[in-house]
């Protein structure tokens, strides 16, 4: 194994087997791990899948890791006649020896070799890991090979020895980078985020609502930054449900991508890190998005490791979340984050446009929350009953529809000569009048193109006094969808329509869609522009991942459903 200047000499099994996690940079527990040797042995490409704990799975696992390593190899130009070296990882459970765990893993290695012996690869070696001793299960002599220690770095041939004097050290062990980001269970936290879940699905029941949601959502992101830049290493029990709620809202995570500049990464990595050590079972499924955060960081740090290690976990938990395997694929391919991080920031851009045009329009026509309220409440009381009591009959609703019509007209005349104020007992009248289906579509029809200033400004006006007691006596103003379908026709000739930002993020290989939430008990909103999916959220085709988490493939058994929290 050459480095810049010096070489490490690779000449024995021990040294094989001890070149490990200097090779991929860290030491993958409980793991398949797969290297072709290029000209200088390291330079060919490596690949680790984890190992599930069910024996059962093993079979599959391995085979489908090797036809992965097939295709990875042969898209980089790499031919797998030359070569491939298997080493399987795993450390022996409570009760167990090393030799009976060594043995456990024999068959694997046979899996494997089957599975490359179709694709015509040829198997140089495969070594087993367990409790820092090692075997060479291709060595067919009795007692040889099996469950020698590690060489000593004592001994200056080892390649520890070697490493040691060109200053390199061993890469960590899985199980100690994933304790970064890893959850923990804490029952009072998890009722109190199944609470903040249920909030934000109340709040996003309406546009207006998610636009409000999203706003709120962008703020909390900003103050729970500034406080780990100040040096805080926990947020308040609320902020963190809040976030992790907010988060799985496709905008949120973009701005959370586009959030941090080169200075703020060490605290946006702890930020992310700790909400996704809150997203214990059963709230693994609200982790994905706080994950796929958090890798983007460790990628844009130059920690490959830890953000192959972090997108494995998003992508077993969710195989649909797009945005995850398309920072993966990018993460192999050798992309800049950069270049992601620069499309994040404009589609952010365009999506605050958005959001701040939305929260404009909607002052238009929610009610009114101030000390008019009460004036306007007591105007719709008055009025109620002497509509309620004129519309008992069909003759008395007719002459109540064209009374409505009538009041209309004289309301919009008096908006277009610039008197735009009617006295409550009018405004209350035209309210009730309009909850008559046939007054409805009469008012909206005789509207002329040159009077939709007017009318929108009327509608508007009339929706600001539908206070909430109102709307539980039954005048559930229908003024905001007519205000609607106004300011659409008012726009329709006069202005574009605001270009609507991607979901995520560029170039997702191989035609994959930049990441859709897939729908789960939390539902974000739909961005600018999204079909509504029959039932509620939003739908795209959800694509898989084709290349291996180079260091980190999915078990064959982890593409299944993804988990769900228990209401």
């Amino acid at each position: 194994m050459s480095t810049t200047d010096n070489t490490v000499q690779v000449t024995s099994l021990p040294n094989l087997a001890q070149i490990l996690p200097y090779l991929l940079g860290h030491y993958p527990d409980d793991s398949i791990a797969l290297h072709a040797p290029g000209p200088n042995f390291h330079d060919g490409p490596t690949m680790t899948c984890p190992l599930p704990d069910d024996s059962a799975e093993w079979q599959a696992t391995a085979e489908n890791a090797a036809r992965q390593f097939v295709a990875y190899a042969h898209d980089r130009g790499h031919d797998l006649a030359e070569g491939v070296i298997i080493y399987l990882c795993r450390e022996p459970r409570p009760g167990q020896s090393p030799e009976e765990t060594a043995a456990l893993l024999a068959p694997v290695g046979t899996w494997l070799t089957n599975e490359f012996m179709e694709h015509r690869a040829n198997i140089l070696q495969t070594i087993g890991h367990v409790a820092d001793r090692w075997w060479a299960y291709e060595c067919d002599i009795d007692g040889c090979c099996e469950g020698q220690p590690l060489p000593s770095p004592d001994d200056p041939t080892s390649v520890a020895a070697q490493m040691a004097r060109l200053g390199r050290v061993p890469g960590p062990r899985t199980r100690d980078i994933i304790k970064e980001f890893r959850a923990t269970a804490d029952p009072a936290f998890l009722t109190d985020l199944h609470t903040a879940a249920d909030h934000f699905n109340s709040r996003c029941a309406t546009n207006a609502g998610r636009d409000a949601t999203l706003a709120l959502t962008l703020e909390q992101i900003d103050a729970a930054m500034s406080r780990f830049r100040d040096g805080a290493t926990a947020l308040s029990r609320a902020l963190t449900t809040q976030l992790i709620v907010g988060l799985q809202d496709d905008a949120a995570v973009e701005a959370g991508i586009a959030h941090a500049e080169d200075g703020d990464l060490p605290h946006a990595r702890r930020l992310w890190a700790y909400l996704a050590r809150h997203c214990a079972e059963p709230f693994t499924q609200e982790a994905v998005p706080v994950l796929t955060l958090f890798a983007f960081v460790a990628w844009r740090q130059g920690d490959l490791i830890a953000a192959r290690l972090a997108l494995r976990d998003a992508i077993t938990t969710d195989p649909e979340y797009e945005l995850a395997t398309g920072i993966h694929l990018a993460t192999i391919d050798g992309e800049d984050p950069r270049d992601w991080l620069a499309s994040a920031r404009e589609a952010h851009a365009h999506r605050l446009t958005h959001l701040q045009h939305a929260v404009e329009v909607a002052s238009e026509y929610r009610p009114t929350t101030d000390t008019t309220a009460v004036r306007y409440r007591e105007a719709l009381d008055a009025a109620a009953t002497p509509y309620h009591d004129q519309v008992q009959t069909e003759h008395g609703r007719i002459l109540a529809r064209y009374g409505t019509i009538d009041i209309v007209n004289g309301a919009l005349a008096d908006f277009r000569n610039g008197r735009p104020q009617l006295m409550d007992e009018i405004a209350a009248r035209i309210i009730f009048g309009l909850q008559d289906l046939h007054a409805r579509d009469a008012a909206l029809s005789t509207g002329e193109e040159s009077d939709l200033p007017y009318e929108r400004q009327l509608w508007g006006y009339l929706a600001r006094r539908c206070v909430p007691p109102a709307h539980r006596q039954g005048a559930a103003a229908p003024h905001p969808p007519r205000l609607g379908r106004l300011a659409a026709g008012r726009h329709r000739h006069r202005q574009p329509r605001l270009r609507r930002s991607p979901r995520h993020l560029p170039r997702l290989h191989h035609g994959q869609a930049a990441a859709r939430r897939h729908p789960q008990r939390v539902r974000p909103g739909p961005a600018p522009g999204d079909v509504p999916r029959r039932g509620g959220g939003v739908r795209r085709q959800p694509t898989g991942p084709r290349h291996p988490l180079n260091h980190t493939v999915a078990p064959a058994t982890a593409g299944a459903t993804p988990l769900r929290r228990h209401p």
